[in-house]
């Protein structure tokens, strides 16, 4: 089997799982119940109802409409500049509120469980040791983020390159890392 094919499999899988995760949680049984108990708090966190009204929401949608999703990142000292952007109007809205969303959390210490990222858990366990300025644009958004910490940098840019592998792959990128490490 080829590492596409493979890819290819797991992410409808992983699709499948969050369909059946959300669907427990929608007929009102938390996802860990609903496997019969078999599944740890983790699951239960990651697709709780404040994480699929929010950011696992914007999240699986935007994967879905990764195609309509144009972005531009330019290093500056200390970390990125990224520009993201969509012509679809409700992508674009999507951008925004994910954003916005993930920056709101990041200010309110609220972590995001989220396994599929290595940058997610270090940006929200780092939130204090580096600066985010965001920018709606008609679009999208704008966003730099910058530290004086070389260790932090190299977290931001991390970052910046997983989000470039979701908008050009969609959901199979978030599976590269989970198979690779």
């Amino acid at each position: 089997m080829t590492r596409a094919f493979l890819l290819s499999l797991v992410a409808r899988a992983t699709a499948a799982g969050v369909a059946f995760f959300a669907n427990a949680l929608f007929v009102g049984r938390r996802p860990a119940q609903a496997m019969g108990g078999m599944m740890g708090n983790e699951v239960t966190d990651m697709m709780g109802p404040d994480n699929m009204r929010g950011p696992m929401r914007t999240g699986m949608e935007l994967f879905e409409r990764h195609a309509l999703i144009h972005r531009t990142v330019t290093n500056v000292p200390g970390g990125v500049r990224a520009v993201t952007e969509s012509d679809d109007p409700q992508t674009a809205s999507l951008i925004q509120a994910h954003v916005m969303e993930m920056y709101e959390r990041l200010d309110q210490d609220r972590p995001f469980p989220y396994p599929m990222s290595r940058s997610v858990p270090a940006m929200f366990a780092n939130s204090r040791r580096y600066q985010r300025k965001l920018e709606r644009l008609p679009r999208g958004v704008a966003v730099t983020e910058t530290s004086r910490d070389p260790k932090m940098v190299a977290v931001i840019r991390a970052h910046a390159r997983e989000i470039n592998g979701f908008v050009r792959e969609g959901m199979p990128a978030m599976m590269h890392d989970m198979m690779d490490g």
